[in-house]
């Protein structure tokens, strides 16, 4: 039928010209019953653009909808959480007295995951902290270099606390110096620069939280603490910033010669973890993306060194990472050079020594600026309390059981980078991955099983990597011969166990991350809340146990490299995505989401700023 009609009529699909072209239609000398199978050919045809706009519209109604559903939902929420705060707060100064009181030292992840937790009005808290923010250190690396600005990533805690608890908590700007476990009292005294006439005071305790992380290890290296820069707190990097500038600026200076520019221009970073990887590409990209521009005739001087005294960097995660890494690193004209094997023995003003544990030998190396991202070492309040207490024989910070107590102090707790315990992660779990490892069981283990087991435990674990790495320097790759003591080219159950063990001793502690403190806080703030009415920890409590979801690290260029359970390694530029959106997620509040997107966008349309304010 349709052969038989013009092209004319046919081309009218407009719904609004349907009597026009069946009159047309008609006088193609089609039958009476053609109109009528015309307009059924025609009301199944939609016109394309009017099939989008519909589409278009019920996308756009739906996605309004969906939008103004969980605004609302969030919304009643947030004043169902409100209304609930407000009646506490009006009975509040009834129920006080009869309310446990709970001092929480520091203003950390652990601190701030564990008040975020807590039910209100359970507790009279009161939270103590030289910083009256909290900072998302992650990003701590970006703002040596202007990426981000600090104000992005800081949160002030008063805010943090009105959200979560409304006026029932109370924040004091000082420091913890000593804690009296018998007493139960903590001394508490005023560190800024305004002192008034009180200074320092009395926090008396029921429940104590001790959550004040860790200050960067030296090891006793001579001149770090003069000439080296740390990367723990804003002002930090808020220093390392300016630092970077100056040395830019007095490098450009007239007269200077070649030799002093290429001592000012190079930078050296010690220590190869997540944090010394990351400040570099930082700098890396830097130096390619906006100072390379403004200063094209020093451009090529300069510099970074990566000292890392283990075989690679990023020793905790898989080696194909740590490879990766040190291969991006070689990549553009501003290189980093790897120093891998060695370690920084003395800093002094203008040169430091880098001594090679291969060839034994020292070498001076001039640099302009020093960063040092070594191990951690305990806060002076930690070392003072744990001297006091017999039970606390690790040197690295307050020993706890499973469920966070410090031992040999009633109703004391501990968090994060300040605690460390002696629980045994592969050893508890020695029997179940003999017979998974003993594949034709026999009862003994192979070369071939003990590897594949051991490969699947350096995804799941990452101090099985720090293990491996210690080992190979000390045995080369004979650690299932050392481990197999009666030679007969197997391990049995007891040989087995005893090898967990010593690979369990590389874990003094839990990873000294954000994560650690995140999950033990949210841990302590759950069972805080069961135990309310006892005195100790309410029955059927699980012990604490962390659980290792990956690490991130970014590498530079737009890259980043991922480690994560069961999948192992991942890296390149759709990592730095995942990255970028993990981080986005999980910063405290949508102002610093704001904050942080703008400043991200900020650098990449305009540049860093090259200010030194």
């Amino acid at each position: 039928m349709w052969s038989r009609c013009s092209a004319r009529c046919c081309q009218r699909t407009s719904r609004g010209q349907m009597g026009a072209a069946a009159e047309q239609f008609n006088r193609c000398g089609i039958r009476a019953g053609g109109e009528l199978q015309f307009r059924r050919l025609l009301a199944t045809k939609t016109p394309t653009r009017g099939k989008w706009r519909g589409r278009f519209r019920l996308a756009f109604y739906g996605a309004a909808a969906g939008g103004f559903l969980v605004l609302g939902t969030l919304a009643a929420k947030n004043r169902r959480h409100r209304d609930r705060i407000s009646a506490l707060e009006k009975s509040w100064p009834e129920e006080v007295g009869k309310k446990q009181k709970l001092v929480v030292l520091g203003s950390g992840w652990g601190a701030m995951s564990l008040l975020r937790q807590l039910d209100p009005g359970l507790y009279d808290i009161h939270v103590v902290s030289p910083r009256n923010y909290f900072l998302f250190t992650p990003l701590l690396p970006s703002v040596t270099v202007g990426t981000v600005e600090a104000r992005s990533i800081a949160a002030p805690i008063r805010k943090l606390l009105q959200r979560s608890h409304g006026d029932l908590a109370h924040y004091y700007e000082a420091e913890g110096v000593l804690i009296d476990a018998d007493k139960k009292v903590v001394r508490c005294r005023d560190t800024s620069g305004v002192v008034g006439d009180v200074s320092s005071f009395d926090l008396p305790f029921d429940q104590l939280v001790v959550a004040v992380g860790s200050r960067t290890s030296t090891f006793n290296t001579p001149g770090v603490d003069k000439h080296a820069h740390f990367i723990k707190e804003i002002p930090d990097a808020q220093n390392i910033r300016t630092k970077i500038m100056d040395n830019i600026e007095t490098a450009y200076l007239p007269g200077q010669t070649e030799e002093e520019q290429r001592r000012l221009l190079h930078t050296v970073v010690v220590g190869g973890g997540p944090t010394g990887i990351e400040f570099a590409a930082e700098l890396r990209d830097f130096l390619l993306e906006d100072l390379s521009k403004l200063y094209p005739s020093i451009a090529d001087k300069l510099a970074i060194s990566v000292v890392q005294s283990r075989g690679h960097v990023l020793n905790t995660y898989d080696a194909e990472i740590g490879k990766y890494t040190e291969s991006e690193f070689e990549k553009h004209r501003s290189k980093i050079n790897v120093i891998t094997g060695a370690r920084v023995v003395e800093v002094g003003e203008k040169t430091l020594t880098i001594f090679d544990k291969s060839s034994k030998t020292k070498t001076p190396v001039p640099y302009g600026l020093c960063i040092w991202s070594g191990g951690n070492a305990p806060q002076d309040l930690v070392a003072s309390f744990a001297k006091d207490l017999p039970q606390q024989t690790n040197r690295h910070g307050l020993v706890t059981d499973d469920f966070l107590r410090v031992k040999g102090a009633a109703n004391v707790f501990a968090l994060g980078d300040c605690q460390t315990n002696d629980t045994s992660v592969l050893t508890s779990q020695a029997e179940k991955l003999f017979k998974e490892a003993d594949v034709n069981g026999d009862g003994h283990l192979s070369y071939e099983e003990f590897s594949v087991l051991m490969d699947k435990a350096q995804k799941m674990y990452p101090h099985v990597n720090v293990f491996f790495a210690t080992a190979k320097e000390a045995l080369g790759d004979s650690v299932f011969a050392s481990a197999d003591k009666n030679k007969d080219n197997q391990l049995d159950f007891g040989e087995f166990q005893q090898l967990l063990k010593k690979v369990d001793s590389e874990l003094t502690s839990l990873p000294a991350t954000a994560a650690v403190a995140n999950q033990q806080g949210e841990y302590l703030g759950s069972l805080l809340n069961k135990s309310v009415l006892t005195t100790g920890i309410a029955d059927g409590s699980a012990p604490f146990r962390y659980r290792y979801m990956g690490s991130f690290a970014y590498v530079g260029d737009n890259k980043a490299v991922l480690q994560v359970p069961i999948f192992g390694a991942m890296k390149g530029w759709w990592t730095m995505l995942l990255w970028r959106a993990f981080y986005f997620s999980s910063l405290s509040s949508w102002r610093t989401r704001l904050l942080v997107g703008y400043d991200w966008s900020k650098a990449y349309v305009l540049g860093r700023d090259t200010s030194r304010l």
